[in-house]
């Protein structure tokens, strides 16, 4: 199990793997590789991290989950937009 941290929480395991984006999930996220341009990019976007002796970044995926479709959700609705129906205006109604 090299590389593989389980945590123990309350009865049941979980995986530090499903705990933390990967770091090329933050890499694809911020289009940074240096982990100082991510966490500038991060904190810029207001995510909570934490940034490793080594300067590599901890970022929970529930709160990269949380903005990414936090986002989506903004940019769904803001292309939901009511439209007037101006049909009668043409003569046909």
């Amino acid at each position: 199990m090299h590389g593989t941290h389980v945590a123990v929480v309350g009865s049941s395991f979980v995986s530090n793997h499903a705990m933390f984006a990967s770091a090329n999930a933050i890499y694809e996220f911020t289009h940074k590789s240096r982990y100082s341009a991510q966490a500038r990019v991060l904190r810029s976007l207001g995510l909570k991290f934490t940034q490793r002796p080594d300067g590599s970044i901890a970022l929970r995926q529930e709160e990269l989950d949380a903005h990414t479709l936090s986002k989506a959700a903004v940019a769904s609705k803001a292309k939901r937009q009511w439209r007037m129906d101006l049909s009668h205006l043409n003569g046909n109604g």
